[in-house]
């Protein structure tokens, strides 16, 4: 998952949450305690920023106490903790003890990595009854989500043979990867025909960067090793998703060997593997290109052009792009009424308005038309962000989303929106959804060949960067003594890569 603002908590979550599962027993002997374990700064948290824009605005977490107390007349506290990485996630949970946690919110692969080891419970088959009045989720969720879960099987150590994701996670955001980039510097035509092989091209040596994460990078290494192979496949065809799916999670080991030669190509091209630097050095002209999550594109581009009135736009390669989810599971010991209950509370229309106002990222809910209350909120925030009248604004386009909010559900748009910014990036077309693959979790042995593989490159570079800090500080023993003689004739203008003091292997591993 994926970060709208650039502040690191992860200590601050590691510190907090030990302490307070010790004092979890505070509580009135009536109050329920429910232990929330989520992304930094992936909620609503109150405040000036929250969507009500008052520093008295309450945050998600208050708002749930208060109405699970009215709806279920019991008084609850949630212990709210944060995580930086989904193996900082996981990490934690494996030191602490059945029942410490309630609820945690990883993504895909991470979720299918802890079913696979049986450490999930399922949601109750209550939970998916539209009927119950409080069962937000079920009633909201969009369709094209919900048939990605329940068609996705999660296999399990115990051969529970016919779960799915929908069994064992309930959506929460999503989004697709791609470019952000400076359209006066970058020729968008080029672009497009080198798609993900940007990463490589010679043209963008050094101005360029990638994610410093695994996953993300090994999707783009098989995305543009096979791309001749996932060019031939037929888009018409009713299997094509599930043939482009295959290809881009294969882990066999002459993949593994050849992508391997691809990642080097691109450590040897990139200006810099980055987390959250990449909106910075767009802006200050250090690269032309940034590999993004939508969510964080979107921040990107409102940010570039509020604080420093840069226009930057976001790009998804024709070819294929990375379909990502986070989700909610519960954990073996969960208390699964109020856990269930705190999701079904995130997923009324208005509480998603106010997360994605928050975070920036789009929720898997569209919402329930039929529902005076709260029906169409979703949709209606989204056109109150991006709709355009055609009688007062000349360059516009309908921007069908029927795939996600369903029928009828069009709207008139700027054509810069619809094809380049930020509502191209949260909502892509259904077309650009069709060569959208999702990761999976690729068992315990290819994890371990394909982490081999990552620290190899890595280490690689951090060996490049090494060695040209020992060649800088060597220049500056001679250069020093010469400046002061002859004052200003010498000059340094290259500068070793950002990037690679930020690598933590521990952290990359999936």
């Amino acid at each position: 998952m994926k970060l709208k603002r650039t502040a690191t908590l992860a200590l601050a979550a590691a510190l907090v949450s030990a302490p307070v599962l010790a004092v979890a027993g505070c509580a009135p002997d009536d109050t329920i305690v429910l232990r929330v374990y989520n992304w930094e700064e992936y909620m609503d948290e109150g405040g000036e920023d929250s969507y009500d824009g008052t520093e008295a605005a309450p945050s998600m977490t208050e708002r749930f106490e208060a109405w699970y107390e009215e709806t279920y007349d019991t008084p609850i506290r949630v212990e709210y903790t944060t995580y930086g990485t989904n193996e900082d996630m996981y990490n934690q949970l494996m030191l602490t003890n059945e029942g410490d946690y309630d609820l945690l919110c990883p993504s895909e692969y991470m979720i299918m990595k802890l079913a696979a080891e049986d450490r999930l419970v399922p949601y109750d088959d209550s939970f998916f009854d539209p009927t119950i009045e409080e069962n937000y989720y079920i009633r909201n969720v969009s369709p094209f989500i919900q048939n990605i879960f329940e068609g996705n099987e999660i296999v399990r150590q115990n051969n529970d043979a016919g779960s799915t994701w929908a069994d064992y996670a309930a959506g929460y955001m999503w989004g697709v990867t791609g470019f952000i980039y400076n359209a006066e510097a970058i020729d968008e035509t080029q672009l497009a025909e080198l798609g993900w092989n940007a990463m490589t091209a010679d043209i963008y040596k050094n101005k360029v960067t990638t994610k410093d994460n695994v996953r993300d990078t090994y999707f783009v290494a098989l995305a543009i090793l096979y791309r001749d192979e996932i060019k031939a496949l037929d888009r018409n065809a009713e299997n094509f998703n599930e043939q482009l799916t295959a290809i881009l999670n294969r882990t066999d080991e002459e993949t593994i060997k050849k992508v391997e030669e691809i990642l080097r190509q691109i450590d040897g091209n990139i200006y810099s593997y980055e987390t959250d630097t990449g909106k910075n050095d767009m802006v200050l002209g250090n690269i032309w290109l940034n590999f993004a999550w939508s969510g964080d594109a979107v921040y990107a581009m409102d940010l570039a052009e509020e604080e420093d009135g840069i226009s930057l736009n976001f790009f998804i390669p024709n070819e294929c792009a990375n379909l990502w989810f986070d989700g909610w599971v519960m954990p073996k010991g969960a208390q699964k009424q109020p856990a269930q209950a705190f999701v079904n509370f995130l997923s009324r229309p208005d509480n998603a308005v106010r997360n994605m106002y928050y975070i920036g990222y789009s929720s898997v809910i569209s919402g329930d038309r039929a529902d005076e209350t709260y029906g169409s909120a979703v949709l209606d925030y989204v056109r109150e962000c991006y709709e355009a009248d055609p009688e007062e604004t000349d360059d516009v386009i309908l921007y069908d989303l029927s795939y996600f909010f369903g029928e009828n559900t069009a709207f008139y748009a700027e054509t810069e929106q619809a094809l380049s910014r930020q509502l191209h990036a949260q909502y892509p077309t259904q077309e650009d959804m069709l060569h959208c693959a999702v990761m999976d979790y690729y068992g315990e042995t290819a994890n371990e060949n394909i982490n081999e593989l990552w620290s190899r490159i890595k280490a690689e570079s951090l060996d490049a960067w090494a060695i040209a800090v020992l060649c800088a500080a060597a220049v500056l023993i001679i250069a020093v003594p010469l400046a002061a003689k002859f004052g200003k004739h010498l000059e340094f203008r290259k500068k070793p890569k950002k990037g690679y003091r930020q690598v933590s292997q521990k952290s990359d591993e999936i």
